[in-house]
């Protein structure tokens, strides 16, 4: 019901009370307005939706680790017996790069005058030598099999650093023995060549592969 005509009933039925009518009906009129204009506004009025946040770019600490160059490993330091030559080996990737194995060979056998012969295979590019470079003597001879074998070894105290076959390529083979105990740590033997020269005595190494020889 509009407040017109509600007025309009107040006015009616307060009939001859003049004064009091007018009072009254100018009171009831103006809630009356009130209360409509107050109705009309509630229904017209929505509440603004809050603003939305901008999306933000998800910076994933993965991807760029993924992405970012892998960190070089310490540098391997050795040396010769008597410490007149030294040297440094620096590998970006140890696990793809090196390859430690211990050959029972009758060559190894006779150079290093042991069961058998340690070496690590790595590029010749990462060896580095730092000190006595005048001290390195070379021997150079088949190896038996008609593959020429040069080694490298210290002049003064004879102790050997190096070798590597006429079919290396770009490889080197260093003595294991001659680098740190920190650096023999970092490139643990991985198998055995020409198992089938092994001594008697000389027991099979459990979790390293096993060859019969060099190229089985």
């Amino acid at each position: 019901m509009s407040s017109a005509r509600i007025y309009s009933i107040f006015r009616r039925r307060l009939g001859s009370h003049h004064l009091t009518s007018n009072i009254s009906i100018g009171i009831l009129a103006n809630s009356l307005e009130s209360h409509h204009t107050f109705s009309i506004l509630s229904n017209s009025f929505q509440p603004s939706k809050p603003a939305s946040l901008p999306k933000l770019k998800n910076y994933s600490t993965s991807a760029n680790t993924r992405n970012s160059p892998k960190p070089k490993m310490t540098p391997l330091p050795g040396g010769c017996y008597c410490g007149s030559i030294r040297y440094v080996i620096n590998l970006e990737d140890p696990e793809t790069q090196a390859r430690t194995s211990i050959c029972h060979c009758g060559n190894c056998k006779k150079f290093t005058g042991g069961e058998h012969g340690i070496t690590t295979k790595i590029p010749k590019s990462a060896l580095e030598v730092t000190k006595g470079k005048d001290h390195i003597k070379v021997h150079e001879a088949d190896n038996g099999s008609g593959v020429l074998l040069h080694r490298e070894f210290c002049g003064t105290c004879g102790g050997p650093l190096l070798e590597y076959g006429a079919k290396a390529g770009d490889n080197i083979y260093v003595f294991y023995g001659t680098m740190e105990d920190h650096a023999r740590g970092q490139v643990e033997p991985k198998g055995e060549f020409f198992c089938k020269l092994r001594d008697p005595w000389m027991p099979e190494i459990e979790g390293l592969f096993q060859k019969q020889e060099i190229k089985q």
